[in-house]
């Protein structure tokens, strides 16, 4: 034992019993001495879930620090964890007394990268990949440019409760001031045009964080939180208090968008002023990152070099996957700007942007444009809510005698094996025939048949190839191939199962800014609004469904 150690050693010894002399409690007195462990499982991503213990934090950012030097990853994530409270449901971290004691398990989310990328990686990369990354500095893909990336777009939906962000020094102590006031005596502060302005224009940034164009809805809740944090900002002469707020809100963020489109912000260059409500190209299914900005540094020449470079990589047999990952972030505004803008066909994009032909790259696209994790989301709420769909289903048999119903639900009694797998399988396919849609998803075709025959005529579908003519006792054995159609087109093949090229599909829906089908626009809309939680507004016969699976 070195002569310091020793010493810290015999001091901590003559200090316990110093405080047992005067009955004094230990372990508090001592904690900066004696640091408590903390067990963490940490999911990095579906396949890479690891345990660690950490010293028990004392903020968000050192426990950031202890991740990223425990796991060799770089910054550039959010940090979810399992709460007990809400049945161990997701929520992010932002003050670290929300994470249970002693053992947590949280979730990593990055803003770009499917995987955390190593700091320390043990294999070097090749060195046409070196010759590949060593570019001009306004075209390289360094990990820093990432996160400049990264904070160009949107990282959260339309939350439940709108934060009402701080203002000006001198406007909150009014606003302190006027709300004791109101409190005493009921006097709602009178608005001078500094306070209005300073409030609106605070409230148009805040809001465009989320929405470019959000409804009247969203504004009113706007509204009702300013009121709720402030409540001497109640207008008078309405019941709520809120509605003239609502109104001032809706015109400022009409200026506010103009300002920001003379600044030439991409996704409002897009609509003119004289745009009617129906011709706007704007986000209609909860995208977060509709038409982002071209990253600071960069230009369209640049990304188009690196388009090219990309559609000539993955003709290589052993293409370079780091670096054609990479590339897809960079060139992400510039491929939206092609699928908002020109809107293409599915084989003029699938020429100029093979790499996104991919079901890796779809997966990446999808939380791109929503930032959210489309697979393991998708699969989650299928498998908590498959049981109940079933369930529901049967019933509408017994009641109704609907004969598509019953053979899906007796194809699958008849299974005795991968029967997650099939019960996934017929929840989707039952929803189209219980919200009564003509539109069909799958086509099934006998593996003897071309499918270039059965394409034809195919605006958007998934093409299943079996080796058996029976429908009722099919297994996961006799299929052969899974195709995904879009405009006649097979973009992607041997998808495994139906459950998995649906969910491509849903995504690449997403990636090329397709519409639904329209003859199925009530399964589609269920899986958007329910399994993945993106939008509230629900149509009649979804929020009917919605109130019958949480019944069950």
């Amino acid at each position: 034992m070195l002569a310091e150690d020793a010493w810290l050693y015999q001091r901590d010894f003559y200090l316990v019993d110093y405080l047992v002399v005067l009955n004094l409690p230990i372990l508090l007195i001592l904690s900066p001495v004696l640091q408590v462990a903390m067990l963490l499982r940490v999911i990095l991503s579906p396949d890479n879930v690891r345990k660690i213990s950490v010293p028990t934090p004392s903020s968000v950012e050192e426990l950031c620090t202890c991740l990223c030097e425990k796991l060799q990853i770089e910054k550039g994530f959010t940090i979810q964890y399992e709460d007990p409270d809400f049945n161990n449901q997701l929520c992010n971290l932002h003050d670290i007394s929300e994470l249970p004691p002693e053992k947590a398990t949280l979730r990593l989310h990055w803003e770009l990268f499917l995987t955390p990328i190593s700091v320390h990686s043990e294999i070097d990369p090749p060195a046409d990949e070196e010759s590949t990354l060593s570019v001009q500095p306004s075209t390289s893909a360094t990990s820093s440019d990432s996160t400049q990336v990264a904070s160009l777009l949107r990282s959260e939906h339309w939350p439940s409760k709108f934060p009402i962000p701080c203002f000006s020094y001198d406007v909150e102590l009014k606003l302190q001031k006027a709300n004791e006031e109101y409190e005493k005596n009921g006097k709602s502060l009178t608005v001078s045009r500094d306070i209005l302005m300073e409030v609106l224009g605070k409230l148009a940034e805040a809001i465009y964080t989320f929405k470019a164009y959000p409804k009247d809805t969203d504004l009113k809740k706007v509204a009702s939180a300013l009121i709720e944090k402030h409540p001497c900002l109640k207008r008078p002469g309405s019941e709520t208090g809120c509605e003239g707020w609502t109104l001032s809100l809706k015109n400022k963020m009409q200026n506010y968008r103009q300002k920001l489109r003379e600044l030439g912000c991409a996704e409002l260059i897009l609509n003119r002023r004289d745009a009617s409500k129906h011709t706007l190209k704007r986000p209609r299914r909860s995208e977060l990152n509709f038409l982002p900005d071209i990253p600071t540094g960069f230009d369209e020449e640049a990304l188009e070099n690196e388009r090219k470079w990309m559609e000539e990589e993955v003709k290589k047999k052993d293409v370079n996957m780091r670096a054609l990952n990479t590339k897809m972030d960079f060139t992400f505004s510039l491929r939206r700007r092609e699928v908002v803008e020109d809107q293409p066909l599915v084989s003029t994009l699938k020429q100029r942007w093979p790499a996104l032909f991919n079901e890796e790259q779809v997966y990446a696209e999808f939380r791109r444009i929503n930032h959210l994790d489309l697979k393991s989301t998708f699969l989650t709420s299928l498998d908590n809510n498959s049981r109940g769909l079933l369930k529901l289903f049967r019933a509408k048999v017994i009641q109704r005698g609907d004969c598509d119903l019953e053979t899906l639900l007796d194809n699958l009694d008849e299974q005795m094996a991968d029967l997650t797998v099939q019960r996934r399988a017929t929840a989707l396919r039952g929803l189209p025939f219980y919200f009564k849609e003509h539109g069909t998803i799958c086509k099934t075709i006998l593996s003897s048949e071309a499918l270039e025959h059965h394409k034809v005529g195919m605006k958007m579908g998934i093409l299943e190839v079996v080796t058996s003519n029976s429908s009722t006792s099919r297994s996961l054995s006799d299929v052969v191939n899974v195709a995904i159609v879009l405009e006649e087109e097979v973009v992607l093949e041997n998808m495994g199962d139906f459950v998995s090229a649906f969910i491509v599909l849903f995504g690449m829906l997403y990636a090329l800014n397709m519409e639904y089908n329209k003859d199925l626009r009530y399964t589609f809309e269920f899986i958007q609004k329910v399994f993945l939680n993106m939008g509230t507004e629900c149509s009649k016969k979804v929020q009917t469904l919605m109130s019958k699976l949480l019944e069950n």
